[in-house]
């Protein structure tokens, strides 16, 4: 394989998810072991290496203090540390076989480094660990803009430029428009409990809910609807009766109006950059509804999006399939 460590990751990238074991869920929980604390979860567009990327370039950043899970220590003879890494696990809703599938875990011994936010790249190219669906790193940097604002809102209303004590997991492979809920755990890799690792019990108060989505744009040609014809109960649907789709690559604070295929208006929206808790959203749901609560039916739609900023409007088509 070739030395170059950009092109190692894409290699392990592209077969991480397949090389990841996966335990059952939780199988060798343990309370002797401590989670991690303060876990918030950001999506952002992203720069890292060119050959790691998904469609729509979105990635997840999961964010943790490991300060009291990584003091932790049990002396049954001799006192030791008893954390040795870290689990990430993720619930795709709709989409996930099972809930928190594990789609990371990182071990102690491995070498990790920081990762440079403003740069959105490793601090350095060859400190990382990837298992699974995505990236671990020690601490961050670089999170403070030339404007004065933060990349991330990390530690939560009192952010830093820089934390050498914070974890990082980037999660390449988010779907976008789905909501994902996240898990962190500790392990101790020297300790098995119905063999697998000791892992430490899922923080209920530590979990992690956010819809990753494409950001706010301004070029009013990338405006789309999806899915492209809607079909009902397909995977986008939130469950039983919750029927959306979505515009895409809206920008920000745009209103949408929906009409039939004859001119007849029958939803008017507004676009809500800060509307999808974790980063900033360019898209906007429709439930398929009129104005008056009542489904759609079948059918050819049409819509146009009017940018604040009194733009000439971008207009197009969608249909519906019952």
């Amino acid at each position: 394989m070739s030395r170059n460590p950009l092109v190692r990751l894409a290699f392990v990238v592209s077969l991480g998810i397949a090389l990841l074991a996966q335990p059952r869920l939780l199988s060798a929980q343990t309370a002797t072991l401590k989670s991690p604390k303060v876990v918030r979860g950001y999506y952002l567009q992203t720069k890292m290496p060119s050959v790691v990327h998904n469609q729509t370039g979105t990635f997840v950043w999961i964010v943790w203090n490991g300060a009291s899970a990584e003091s932790d220590t049990v002396c049954p003879l001799e006192c030791r540390p008893i954390w040795t890494g870290y689990r990430v696990r993720r619930t795709i809703e709709g989409i996930s076989t099972q809930r928190l599938e594990l789609i990371g875990q990182w071990k102690s011994r491995d070498q990790v480094g920081s990762f440079c936010l403003a740069q959105q790249t490793p601090c350095n190219v060859q400190d990382f660990v990837f298992t699974g669906t995505g990236v671990f790193f020690k601490g961050f940097s670089n999170n403070r803009l030339p404007d004065g604002s933060y990349v991330i809102d990390y530690p939560p209303g009192n952010p830093v430029d820089a934390d050498t004590t914070a974890r990082v997991f980037v999660d390449l492979a988010p779907i976008v428009g789905f909501r994902h809920e996240y898990a962190v755990t500790s392990i101790d890799t020297l300790t098995t409990v119905d063999a697998d690792f000791a892992e430490s019990p899922i923080d209920s108060s530590e979990l992690v809910y956010l819809t990753p989505a494409t950001p706010p744009a301004s070029n009013l040609e990338h405006v789309a609807v999806v899915p492209n014809p809607y079909k009902a109960s397909a995977e986008w649907d939130l469950g039983p009766g919750q029927r959306e789709i979505h515009f895409i690559n809206l920008p920000a604070g745009a209103t949408v109006r929906i009409y039939t295929s004859a001119g007849e208006l029958l939803r008017v929206l507004e676009q809500n950059p800060n509307s999808s808790p974790g980063g900033t959203t360019g898209e906007l749901p429709w439930d398929l509804k009129n104005d008056d609560g009542r489904t759609v039916v079948s059918g050819i739609y049409l819509y146009s999006v009017h940018p604040p900023d009194g733009r000439t409007p971008k207009k197009g088509h969608f249909v519906i399939i019952k």
